[in-house]
């Protein structure tokens, strides 16, 4: 049998409603109800009651029960359970359902939050042999200033009535708990940004709108026994954050275009305050009150929500945000799916429609989350784009220091070229020069001989090379140098008739040794090896090298005629004086010490030279 078949749609129905004062739990059997047989009247399904404005008695509030007959007999037989099932119904008090006088349902929890917009299915029979009642009674009590709502009922196979009862769970309950869940986890998400980046207020009203939305919403599937608050206050919390909703939106609107309308936000703000206060639950009112008023608070609050969005959108269009195009379409469904839920809520309409207002804060949480996505991807567009210019800039940076570089670069070697002429020109007009000058004035007086003329041109040249050689890089090693000053000297020493004793030791490096300092200590040496060739008739020549307090030291010892150290320095002589000049500009020492049995010449260098030579020339003069 195709399901259609199956399944019978049942759109009338006999009621009779039968007065009461409070609320009294359903009898077992429908005996115990005792139901005047007549005063029954058929009815068309869906079925709205409406309000009645009377007062309540001095023993309690006064209550109708609603009693809907719906005979079953003209069903045809099925092998399968029958089911009903009831998609909606609607009313501040309890349903119970009987069949054939037994009670097959009844609905838990408060008479407030009953579960109301939850569907109902529930079998007839418990098995497919039993036999299905014949008629069923379905008992809806009610408040008389509250009304009520019945849907249509449909009885028939579950096959028929499971994908019916699912589909509208899925749009009455399951929807809006998946959207408000949503909502509230990118508002969780958005709550850790603005943790981390506290200047960032949308972030923090992003959170606030979630969780108000995730509050408004409970009311739409959460009910029963399952809500851990008192009905009043639940009922006020529910009212209070749908008037914080709306004060938060125009909070987060008006950061967004970045136009504050003070006046507006005052007016809010007084008028949600207001509304607080005045639905507080008191001990001695009674949480009827503010449910009954809950209908009319949100048809009064509707215009005070439209005049907020409209004039944070009018901002906003003049403002030219893109976003306001969107949130202007938001508005459109938001304030006609509120009008269409205050009508429902009042049963101006049919009470088998769902509610609308849900799927008005779903499309909130997209509309918003694309906001605050965009915000947070030109977020990211901006820091790529001043990262972006920030390289740009380095390299710029770069190529400037890179130019800066090459100029120093440029500049120091045409200063250290200068100054290496300068050093060079210095010394050969000291030495060199000098010697050349002294040399020509004596061969015009005709005092000198091609000898001596010939002994002072070998001395020149000697200089020269000395001079020459000191450019050469020696890498810090002291012996390289002395190996060169022997390579010079030897020559001379060997026709002097002096025997040279080479007693070099291996010392550590002198990271100081520059062409200027290898030149101060070739100088150093070559005028003490020619004191010694012209002064002492000595016929042996040593030269040595050790470590001794932290320095280097060579040493140049003969076995010539002494003399005296301290007369000689004292008459001021110029090579020993020269010497000493020489020494302390690279931050060593000279000494002698000079008997009957020979002269030791001694040359202390510091390995590692704290002072340069620059200023130890300013410190002791040149």
């Amino acid at each position: 049998m195709p399901p259609h078949d199956r399944a019978r749609h049942f759109t009338q129905a006999e009621l009779l409603s039968v007065p009461g004062i409070g609320y009294a739990l359903p009898a077992q059997r429908i005996e115990d109800a005792a139901l005047p047989s007549e005063g029954w009247k058929k009815v068309d399904l869906p079925y709205t009651a409406g309000r009645e404005l009377v007062p309540s008695a001095a023993g309690g509030e006064r209550t109708v029960t609603d009693w809907y007959r719906i005979d079953l007999a003209g069903l045809p037989p099925s092998t399968q359970p029958r089911l009903l099932y009831l998609p909606r119904w609607k009313t501040l008090g309890h349903i119970a359902v009987y069949g054939d006088g037994v009670l097959l349902y009844q609905s838990h929890g408060s008479p407030i939050h009953n579960g109301y917009n939850h569907p109902l299915l529930l079998p007839l029979n418990a098995t497919a042999n039993a036999q299905p009642p014949s008629s069923v009674l379905i008992g809806v009590n009610r408040l008389r200033s509250s009304g009520s709502g019945f849907s249509t009922v449909w009885v028939g196979d579950e096959d028929a009535l499971s994908w019916r009862y699912q589909v509208r769970q899925l749009l009455q309950v399951q929807l809006p708990f998946m959207g408000s869940a949503a909502f509230l986890a990118v508002g969780l998400f958005a709550f850790a940004v603005w943790l981390g980046k506290r200047r960032e207020s949308l972030y923090l009203l992003f959170f606030a709108i979630s969780a108000l939305a995730f509050l408004r919403m409970l009311h739409y599937y959460v009910g029963g026994s399952y809500i851990p608050l008192s009905d009043d206050w639940f009922e006020w919390m529910t009212v209070s954050s749908l008037l914080w909703l709306i004060v938060v939106i125009h909070l987060f609107l008006q950061r967004l275009h970045q136009q504050p309308s003070r006046w507006l936000t005052r007016l809010a703000l007084a008028l949600t305050l207001a509304c607080n206060v005045a639905t507080l639950p008191h001990l001695s009112a009674s949480i009827v009150s503010l449910y009954l008023f809950t209908p009319l608070l949100n048809l009064m609050v509707l215009p005070v929500a439209v005049l907020i969005f409209a004039v944070n959108l009018r901002k906003a269009l003049r403002a030219q945000l893109p976003e306001g195009r969107l949130v202007a379409g938001w508005t459109v469904f938001a304030v006609v799916f509120t009008s269409y839920d205050g009508l429902l809520q009042n049963n101006l309409v049919s009470p088998e429609a769902v509610y609308t207002s849900p799927y008005a804060i779903i499309g909130l949480f997209f509309v918003f989350s694309y906001i605050m996505f965009q915000r947070y991807t030109d977020a990211f567009a901006e820091v790529a784009r001043l990262n972006t210019g920030l390289a740009r800039r380095l390299q710029e940076r770069e190529a400037e220091l890179d130019q800066s570089y090459q100029r120093l670069r440029v500049i120091e070697n045409q200063n250290m070229l200068s100054a290496e002429r300068r050093r060079l020109m210095q010394d050969m007009h000291d030495g060199l020069g000098s010697t050349l000058i002294s040399a020509i004035r004596s061969v015009e007086r005709g005092a000198m001989s091609d000898a001596e003329i010939s002994v002072v041109l070998k001395g020149c040249m000697e200089d020269l090379k000395l001079v020459i050689d000191s450019m050469e890089s020696v890498d810090a090693d002291l012996l390289l140098l002395l190996a060169t000053l022997r390579f010079r000297l030897a020559p001379r020493i060997e026709s002097a008739g002096v025997t040279l004793r080479w007693e070099v030791q291996p010392v550590p490096a002198l990271s100081w040794l520059d062409p200027n300092s290898a030149l101060h200590i070739l100088r150093i040496m070559q005028e003490c090896v020619a004191n010694v060739l012209r002064h002492t008739q000595a016929t042996t020549i040593g030269v040595s090298t050790a470590t001794v307090d932290g320095g280097v030291c060579v040493r140049i010892e003969d076995n010539g005629a002494g003399f005296s150290v301290d007369e000689a320095l004292r008459r001021g002589g110029r090579g020993l004086h020269n010497q000493h000049r020489r020494a302390l500009a690279i931050g060593g020492t000279v000494s002698w010490e000079s008997g009957s049995a020979g002269t030791r010449f001694t040359l202390w260098l510091p390995i590692h030279r704290e002072l340069d030579a620059d200023k130890i020339v300013r410190r002791f003069g040149s």
